[in-house]
């Protein structure tokens, strides 16, 4: 029962979170597109229209926010429910701190009621906030009431970048200044889309951690495109490391270096995981995740890698019960105080299905073993991530006591209480997991792969590799051009031309035109070219050749004709297309667009024997800059000039294999065809 496909996540949660407070502060209209649509992040927007600020759907998972700005919100005329977010009552604790003249009352479900807010109340009160606790002291329901705070000159000892982000909301609500040192750095995503909105928050290097300065400013209004929730994707990235045959590729998910530590420790546990970053989305860098399974190994995860991976935990302790050998963390206090005690819930659930385990006050050790299924009855403790965690845990339990059992006819290993938590933040989890359970493949039979990138990023290898993998045909452009090259040299010739060679090509325009050009592959798909009723074949690569192709490639009737021909290739074959402009000039619809870069010593590297080949004394250092010149002759080409296709996917070939780039390449087109096809 392995885990296939490709799988969408909703919106981070703690991105979303923070787009709609830094929309409901911004005078004007903005734009959540993905937002996480779950309980927790759905009583965020609640609490903004509380304010005042008008909130309408524009789509699924999309909203407009249209705001007064700071200055035009006013006190709720009810108490704003957190429900079971921690998150959300911390960051508006600090935010409703400092709105002058603002009172609020937060409150929450059972759970949030027991989660401490003094961490975060405490250090206000420092800077003048007011706080009325109207129960226990301590502990939600609390009345805010808004003051003109002090400047805020802080540090932040807990690592925990709720506090951080309370501390800074307060100053931006209050318009004081704040100076904030975190010797131990947390999530920083407040900074990121702070930023992002216009807001001058410095933030700067400060002994091991960093100091954030803020003098004042509000954001301006925003397209949040929020990315896919990392947190929500660890689930599945453990399961398919544990589930043989797996093979999962994630879109578009937060890549940020303090919520994706956990890709990294499951890879030092032995997990093969590709990480593919993309591009920056209000402020955060994002990517795409291909994960397959393999053997899992028990580590001791450090200290100071704890902060970066709180969340995720619970899913690497699952991983760590079926990896081979011990599995361990310490440091992780905070764990006690989420949603549950996690560290407890954990140590309980594994005790009473057969793991040996051994609980600390700020961790806990598990004897992990790969043929051992858990089994038995387990609490979720109202916690979203321990049911979640406890799912992948039933599934890989499944698989270990019925291999060859389908998974509809496998009881239950474990049975699991308090499924209903995961709404809290992902909704769509099952859903989600049964389709990567019964994943068809999908790969296309026609149209048109593009792989575009500068010399020797490896695309033409990895191009024939792909055709091969996938019984595609590599499409050659590049022989087109060649062949073109050949027959206006023999034309120029014939004719006696006393026209330099770089002014004949227009002169030849008429004949070049006229030649019937055949481009067919045989039954193993290599490809096979005729001009004017002959073929070059080996002709096409000498040097005679090379020396004369550019002002050939360069003429705009050749690029046209060329073009031509290879989109009448494809309405025929199913093509992997190679070249610098396959997907911005040639296959401008294909439905999977791919650049590949490497740094220039790499690419020289791979390309040093090729010319050496012509130059035995060449170095290492001349093949790289002229590798780099011809990086910014193509790049200013005013033709097919080299650039990235819009929507194209990324992937540096530095530290990759050709066949583990083809590998890659491979995946999306088995997984994304189909969902092309019905799009």
């Amino acid at each position: 029962m392995p885990l296939r496909g490709a799988v969408h996540f909703p919106g981070d949660k703690s991105l979303s979170h923070r787009a709609a407070l830094l929309a409901a502060l911004a005078r004007g209209e903005s734009l959540l597109t993905n937002y996480l649509d779950a309980e927790d992040t759905l009583n965020t927007l609640r609490a903004i229209q509380a304010l005042g600020v008008e909130v309408t759907e524009s789509g699924p998972r999309s909203f407009r926010i249209r705001s007064p700005g700071l200055a035009g919100l006013r006190s709720p005329s009810a108490t704003i429910d957190c429900g079971n977010s921690g998150t959300l009552a911390r960051l508006l604790l600090g935010l409703f701190a400092g709105m002058d003249g603002v009172t609020a009352v937060l409150d929450g479900d059972d759970s949030l009621r027991r989660r401490p807010m003094r961490r975060v109340t405490d250090p206000l009160m420092q800077f003048g906030a007011s706080f009325e606790w109207l129960k226990e002291p301590g502990f939600l329901p609390v009345r805010v009431h808004g003051k003109r705070l002090k400047p805020i000159f802080f540090t932040e000892k807990l690592g925990s970048a709720q506090v951080k982000s309370a501390m800074v909301l307060a100053a931006l609500a209050a318009q004081v200044d704040l100076s904030l040192d975190e010797p131990i750095p947390s999530r920083d995503h407040t900074e990121n889309m702070l930023r992002f909105a216009g807001v001058d928050l410095q933030r700067q290097k400060n002994g091991s951690g960093f100091r954030l300065e803020f003098r004042g400013g509000l954001p301006e209004p925003r397209d949040y495109r929020i990315w896919g929730d990392i947190s929500s994707a660890a689930f599945f990235v453990v399961g398919a490391s544990l589930l043989p045959g797996s093979e999962l590729l994630l879109r578009g998910i937060l890549l940020n270096p303090f919520r994706d530590r956990y890709l990294v420790i499951l890879q030092q546990m032995g997990a093969d995981i590709e990480i593919l970053p993309q591009r920056s989305e209000c402020g955060e860098k994002g990517g795409d995740v291909l994960v397959r399974h393999a053997p899992l190994k028990g580590v001791h995860i450090a200290p100071e890698e704890i902060p970066a991976l709180i969340d995720e935990l619970p899913i690497l302790s699952i991983a760590g019960a079926f990896a081979e050998g011990r599995f361990s963390f310490r440091n992780a206090k905070e764990l006690r105080v989420k949603e549950s005690d996690r560290i407890a819930l954990l140590a309980k659930n594994f005790t009473a299905t057969g793991a040996e385990v051994e609980e600390y006050e700020d961790g806990l050790a598990v004897e992990g073993d790969p043929r051992r299924p858990l089994a038995g009855r387990v609490v979720s403790g109202m916690d979203h991530r321990i049911v979640m965690a406890l799912e992948i845990a039933d599934l890989v339990s499944r698989q270990i006591a019925s291999p060859d059992v389908p998974l509809a006819q496998t009881p239950a290993q474990l049975v699991i209480e308090g499924r209903e938590w995961v709404k809290t933040s992902f909704p769509a989890f099952y859903d989600k997991l049964h389709a990567a359970l019964d994943f068809k493949d999908a790969t296309a039979r026609k149209g048109a792969i593009t792989i575009d990138g500068p010399a020797g990023s490896g695309k033409s290898t990895v191009a024939h590799l792909v055709a091969q993998k996938l019984g595609f045909c590599h499409i050659d452009s590049g022989a087109l051009y060649r062949a073109f090259t050949w027959a206006a040299l023999r034309e120029y010739r014939r004719i006696a031309a006393n026209t330099p060679w770089n002014d004949a090509i227009p002169l030849l325009k008429d004949f070049l035109l006229g030649l019937a050009v055949e481009l067919r592959f045989d039954g193993e798909g290599r490809q096979h070219l005729s001009i004017g009723g002959q073929e070059p074949g080996e002709a096409l690569r000498t040097a005679e050749i090379a020396a004369h192709i550019k002002p050939v490639a360069d003429a705009p009737f050749i690029r046209s004709r060329v073009r031509e021909i290879l989109l009448e290739t494809a309405k025929h074959y199913p093509v992997v297309a190679d070249g610098r402009d396959m997907g911005t000039e040639v296959f401008t619809d294909a439905y999977l667009k791919f650049f590949l870069t490497a740094t220039s010593r790499i690419r020289a590297e791979r390309r040093l024997a090729e010319f050496r080949a012509k130059d035995p004394t060449i170095t290492l250092e001349e093949v790289e800059q002229q590798i780099a010149q011809r990086d910014r002759d193509d790049e200013n080409r005013p033709v097919g000039a080299l650039k990235p296709a819009f929507g194209a996917i990324f992937i540096d070939t530095t530290s990759r294999t050709q066949e583990q780039v083809a590998g890659i390449i491979t995946a999306y087109a088995r997984f994304l065809a189909g969902q092309a096809r019905r799009a």
